[in-house]
């Protein structure tokens, strides 16, 4: 009986890089979006709205930031519809801020 071989694909030091970057954009850039989340629902209560608004559009771009520099270390093209979904987080703050 013959044993089933595992195919492998095995990653090159280049690659282990470009996705340790990418976890590592992906951390720095949710840190502050979490803590723009706190501010402005701080803000908001306050009376701010107008604030807390300027405080979402931050997000947003920080967001969309993030994905434009994930995508140029993986080397594809920085602008793509995807690159949108950067405004995610700020768009779910909303609901929560405002």
């Amino acid at each position: 009986m013959s044993r089933p071989t595992k195919i492998r694909k095995q990653l090159s030091i280049e690659q282990v890089q470009r996705w340790v970057i990418t976890f590592l954009v992906t951390a720095v850039s949710l840190f502050p979006l979490g803590a723009l989340v706190a501010v402005g629902h701080t803000i908001d209560d306050n009376g701010r709205t107008s604030d807390a608004t300027i405080l979402l559009c931050v997000m947003a771009v920080i967001g969309i930031l993030a994905l434009i520099v994930i995508r140029l270390v993986h080397r594809v093209p920085p602008l793509s519809p995807w690159v949108l979904c950067g405004a995610l987080p700020a768009i779910a703050a909303a609901f929560v801020v405002l």
